[in-house]
């Protein structure tokens, strides 16, 4: 089982390579993580609208990252997909 520092690091390492492309990468919200069962969420948004908090630069659609505490596979789930969970 992963622990939240290794589960943070996966995800902000899937973000870099799988989520981010040229002009809007993404970034863990600081402090925006849980844990149900053994399946860790993070949010996350574009890294341009984490710094200035304009609403231009926010991604919109989509949700959390998840990352599985057993395997550490990491996937997107979609903006329904989070809203239903509301960890946050």
């Amino acid at each position: 089982m992963l622990d939240i520092e290794e589960a943070t690091r996966l995800a902000q390492r899937f973000l870099d390579e799988e989520v981010s492309h040229e002009g809007m990468p993404f970034a863990l919200v600081e402090g925006e993580r849980a844990q149900v069962g053994s399946t860790f969420y993070f949010d996350c948004q574009s890294v341009a609208y984490l710094r200035s908090g304009d609403i231009r630069d926010m991604a919109i659609g989509t949700g959390y990252v998840c990352v599985n505490g057993e395997t550490g596979k990491c996937r997107m789930l979609g903006a329904v997909e989070s809203v239903k969970l509301d960890l946050f």
